[in-house]
């Protein structure tokens, strides 16, 4: 996708892009905001940073897989943005078809808002881990639905993901069985184990399209971990 983003198609590198730009801007904005920018300020220069840097200098055409991960681009990028702009007093008005690409909402600006992290970087970080897991979450629950598998998801849902996305205690096993009508406890742990399988699969291929050599996905994968630590 970067390598597509990056090529002189147009057509096809503005597709890329904006996929590119919808993947990641939470990154973005989640490094700029906890610079001290406030909400509208923080969506203003993720904005800005999508249409000077990412679109009208090409960022992506810059992307190396052999010089490093596009993330550290990414950050470098935005550090380096950030610091033009505050040497200027007031913004630039931006016209034609770079103005504004990208359209948040305030409930996209809230659904990122976290205060917990103590730099950018670290908020950077975290967003960028929570966007991988995420994708993995919406593909495995998709395929689940697909092959009939919604109680197996609902098992996996209550057990594993809300408490690891919200916090919220796993259901216990035995309420799953009376809410599912399952046969037993058994029955339900065995289809949390199947759908478990299922994540950590599709976990590895997910981190796999991020990293050059397949050797760098575990490294990866342990990255990912850390970055997804709150702070205590």
């Amino acid at each position: 996708m970067i390598a597509e983003a990056g090529q002189l198609d147009e057509e096809a590198a503005a597709a890329a892009l904006d996929q590119l730009v919808r993947r990641y801007w939470p990154a973005v904005y989640a490094y700029i905001r906890r610079c001290g920018r406030n909400v509208h300020e923080a969506a203003d220069l993720t904005q800005g940073f999508v249409c000077d840097v990412m679109i009208a200098r090409r960022l992506c055409a810059a992307a190396d897989p052999d010089r490093g991960r596009f993330r550290t681009l990414l950050l470098s990028s935005l550090r380096h943005y950030l610091q033009q702009e505050r040497r200027r007093e007031n913004r630039r008005r931006r016209g034609g078809e770079l103005s504004r690409p990208l359209k948040l909402t305030k409930a996209q600006i809230e659904s990122i808002e976290d205060p917990s992290h103590e730099t950018p970087e670290a908020a950077f970080c975290y967003q960028w881990s929570t966007i991988l897991v995420r994708r993995v979450l919406q593909t495995v629950r998709e395929g689940c639905r697909a092959n009939g598998l919604d109680s197996h998801w609902a098992v996996f849902d209550q057990r594993i993901v809300r408490p690891m996305l919200f916090a919220e205690p796993p259901t216990p096993y035995a309420k799953l069985v009376v809410q599912l009508g399952l046969k037993d406890e058994s029955q339900a742990a065995n289809m949390m184990v199947t759908v478990k399988r299922r994540f950590v699969a599709t976990m590895y291929i997910e981190v796999g399209r991020t990293v050059v050599d397949p050797a760098q996905i575990d490294d990866e994968l342990r990255q990912l971990l850390l970055d997804l630590e709150r702070p205590v």
